[in-house]
């Protein structure tokens, strides 16, 4: 008797357990899904390991499978765009999961505290007779390509925005603004001259210093084994860019002891800056106003370019690594140099309003340290950015 009563029972109470456990239910083929997004080195990454994990696994071990991608891997990037697609989050975190191809988390904090109840809910949805196992993302190699290209463009877009603002703001682009406005005041030139000058001052800056970019990347171009050559050249532009980070952020830390501007390393060198000055006076009242300030302009752009290039070089470069296509390179060298030249048309303007002499100095030793260490930190993400895949 209680023989022919023992195999209902059981059945009975492995239903009752099969249907109050979740985790019971949730075979090894329906196990959650975790795609893991890391970089080595990434410090936020290695505390999900060492933090979160070890609770994920001490909880739901075997019912879940974690598939690693390394974000260094070039096919890691299109599929991490393609679940922020999906799931419409673009947050640019350190360290990203997905859960079950659907539930996008990104950065330590939101891991750790939501991981843990995300994949209990999934294994809880298993529980519903609709559940049907979720996809993951598919993309062509051409999508990938687009996808890829699209988000390339945006981050290239930026750095050119920041690139030429940053240039425009380099102190010695101000420097010898401000000495050239000084010399008219000196000279004593009317309003309406000094208008004209200035005008066509930043206009010679504009196209000079678009033209300089443009034979960059022609004679760039022409360089037979241009693809081979361009790695060499990328590599040795971002290892420039260390140093010239390093003697940035010193450049701050000095002035702001100090308060002395000799204690700039990353300035135009005395030789040059002379040079600048002599033009600058002999320049004046050749063929009028708009040709003086035009002629004044150019050559002073053409000679600062030896301070102001170390920021417009390393931008020149990452176009370049991006084989960016010769119209849209053009059309970005433009926005590069009218970003470039909008500090300099600040400046004129606030000197062609009443803003004396003095005052402008005032202003640009005030925020000199500001502009050396966002000099720094530029330097520090070009060297990166050329020195990796991105």
């Amino acid at each position: 008797m209680l023989r022919t009563f023992r195999v209902p029972v059981l059945l009975a109470l492995a239903w009752f357990a099969f249907a109050l456990c979740p985790p019971l239910r949730a075979g090894i083929a329906d196990q959650v899904r975790l795609d893991f997004f890391f970089s080595p080195g990434c410090s936020e990454c290695e505390r999900v390991k060492r933090e979160v994990f070890p609770e994920l696994e001490e909880r739901f071990a075997d019912f879940y499978e974690l598939v690693a991608h390394d974000m260094n891997q070039a096919e890691t990037i299109p599929l991490l765009i393609a679940y922020q697609n999906r799931c419409d989050n673009h947050e640019s975190g350190l360290v990203s999961i997905i859960v079950d191809h659907t539930v996008f988390l990104s950065g330590y904090e939101t891991i750790a505290a939501t991981l843990l109840d995300r994949v209990n809910a999934a294994l809880a949805s298993r529980q519903s007779s609709n559940w049907r196992p979720p996809e993951p993302p598919r993309m062509t190699t051409d999508e990938q390509r687009d996808v890829v290209q699209k988000r390339a463009s945006a981050m290239t877009i930026s750095i050119v925005a920041i690139g030429g603002l940053t240039d425009g703001f380099n102190p010695c682009a101000i420097s010898t603004l401000i000495f050239f406005l000084s010399l008219l005041t000196v000279l004593k030139v009317s309003k309406r001259t000094r208008l004209l000058v200035g005008i066509s001052f930043i206009t010679a800056s504009f196209i000079v210093y678009t033209g300089l970019g443009l034979g960059f990347f022609f004679a760039l171009r022409r360089v037979p084994n241009f693809y081979a050559f361009k790695k060499y050249v990328e590599i040795a532009v971002g290892l420039g860019m260390i140093p010239l980070a390093v003697l940035s952020f010193r450049d701050a830390f000095r002035f702001k002891k100090t308060g002395r501007v000799n204690d700039v390393t990353l300035q135009i060198p005395t030789g040059i800056k002379t040079r600048i000055h002599a033009v600058m006076r002999s320049g004046l009242g050749f063929g009028g106003p708009v040709i003086s300030g035009f002629l004044i302009g150019a050559a002073v752009t053409i000679l600062e370019s030896v301070c102001t290039g170390q920021g417009y070089l390393p931008v020149l470069m990452y176009l370049v690594k991006h084989d960016t296509s010769r119209l849209y390179a053009w059309l970005l060298l433009v926005l590069y140099n009218l970003l470039f030249v909008v500090p300099l048309a600040v400046v004129f303007i606030c000197f062609h309003r009443g803003m004396q002499i003095n005052r402008l100095l005032d202003w640009s030793r005030r925020n000199l340290v500001v502009v050396k260490v966002i000099l720094g930190l530029f330097f520090s993400a070009i060297a990166i950015l050329l020195l990796t895949g991105w």
